[in-house]
């Protein structure tokens, strides 16, 4: 149960850095998160913790809609999930940086 914890820790330390992105739910498997851009523009995204995190790194889908049209949605989801590979901890505080 230890990797909890530390996705936990992760997630919260992650939340204190960026004041700007809300977290309504966050579980050891995932979280959802939703990052206010400008007035205007709100991303929604879930971020996935896979089984064996941070080996594997965990997954981003963004959310489709009327701010997120598909192109950007792939666009994004694409940068996002490069990030997170390429990144060995710390993952959702590299993915965040990147919005």
């Amino acid at each position: 149960m230890s990797h909890h914890k530390s996705i936990q820790e992760e997630v919260a330390e992650a939340k204190s850095m960026f004041p700007a992105v809300n977290v309504p739910t966050s579980t050891p498997s995932f979280l959802i998160a939703t990052y206010q851009r400008t007035p205007y523009t709100k991303i929604k995204m879930t971020l996935t913790f896979p089984d064996g995190y941070p080996t594997h790194p965990l997954i981003v889908n963004i959310d489709q809609d009327a701010v997120v049209p598909p192109g950007l949605k792939k666009k994004l989801e694409k940068e996002l999930n490069t990030v997170a590979v390429e990144q060995p901890t710390q993952q959702v505080r590299a993915v965040w940086e990147r919005l």
